[in-house]
């Protein structure tokens, strides 16, 4: 019985474990760029990226399952996918970002010292995407896909900060129109990045890559993207592309950005289970997602309370 458990619930976990992570390296890299670049928009949206920047050890534990399946998930053990390699290079990774997480989370944050954090977590993000949510299908070939996801992490994590910060951003000022035109061109960078990657497949006219899409265009998959994601991202846009935000499309260009990209990561990794994906399958997801995420606000939480000046 566990021996068939193990693997369904790997599975769940996959999709949980990125999305939690993704969540961490968006809050990282949100912090990186205000720092970087001075932007207003940081003051008031800092406090709870800081939080989720300070909670990334909390990653490591959430990992442990994933480390132990890892045989099931990842069925390449060769070269760059070697398994030991691959458990090192993951490891780095989230050690990586728990120590920048202390650094950026920090008010005074230099501007050099964020630009190097920057390029670290540009690298250490793509690498990880790679690793985690495309490179279960034998056949890969290093693409756009990870860079995609990295991009949509930038963008949820910014998405989350605005509604926990909704009662500090006032209308009409500096602050407002900055998290308006980054949430704007988030969106758009996302939309593109969906388009070039699909026409660059589509043009190499390459089995093993046409087999990837070929795999999320049959069952419910479709549904997922075509249903969900595209139409969630596309409305978003939308309600952004117009200036001078009222509250209500600030409130909703947030959950659309965050809604397109949960649905986005799922699409990406599921399609490449292991074990049948139904409507049990669905259940499990639910469940150790909302599990992961309470994980995760108790790492926030409890961030908060130890917040450097």
């Amino acid at each position: 019985m566990m021996g068939a458990l193990l693997p369904s619930l790997a599975e769940a976990w996959l999709p949980a474990f990125i999305l939690a992570a993704g969540l961490t390296l968006g809050a990282l890299m949100t912090l990186a760029i205000g720092h970087l670049l001075r932007e207003s928009w940081l003051a008031p949206l800092r406090p709870p990226l800081a939080a989720m920047a300070l909670g990334a050890p909390i990653l490591l534990p959430l990992a442990t399952p994933l480390l132990v399946a890892m045989p099931m998930l990842y069925p390449r053990d060769t070269g760059w996918f070697e398994t030991n390699l691959f458990l090192l290079r993951s490891l780095m990774v989230l050690l990586l970002w728990a120590a920048l997480g202390r650094v950026l989370a920090r008010e005074t944050a230099r501007r050099r010292t964020a630009g190097i954090a920057l390029l670290a977590l540009t690298l250490s993000g793509a690498i990880a995407m790679d690793d985690w949510a495309v490179s279960r299908d034998p056949a890969w070939i290093s693409s756009l896909q990870g860079l995609s996801l990295l991009v949509g992490h930038l963008s949820s994590a910014m998405a989350l900060a605005v509604l926990l910060t909704l009662h500090r951003i006032t209308p009409d000022d500096e602050v407002r129109t900055g998290v308006e035109r980054a949430m704007l061109s988030l969106g758009l960078a996302i939309l593109w990045m969906w388009f070039t990657q699909f026409v660059v497949v589509y043009a190499a006219d390459l089995p093993e890559e046409a087999a990837w899409y070929v795999r999320r265009s049959s069952g419910a998959w479709p549904w997922l993207k075509l249903g969900i994601a595209l139409p969630a991202l596309l409305a978003a846009i939308a309600l952004a592309i117009v200036p001078q935000w009222r509250f209500w499309r600030l409130v909703a260009v947030s959950v659309l950005l965050l809604l397109q990209h949960v649905a986005h990561v799922i699409w990406v990794v599921r399609p490449d289970a292991t074990v049948c994906c139904d409507g049990t399958a669905a259940l499990a997801d639910a469940l150790i997602g909302l599990l992961v995420a309470a994980c995760m606000v108790v790492a926030w939480r409890h961030a908060a309370r130890r917040m450097p000046a």
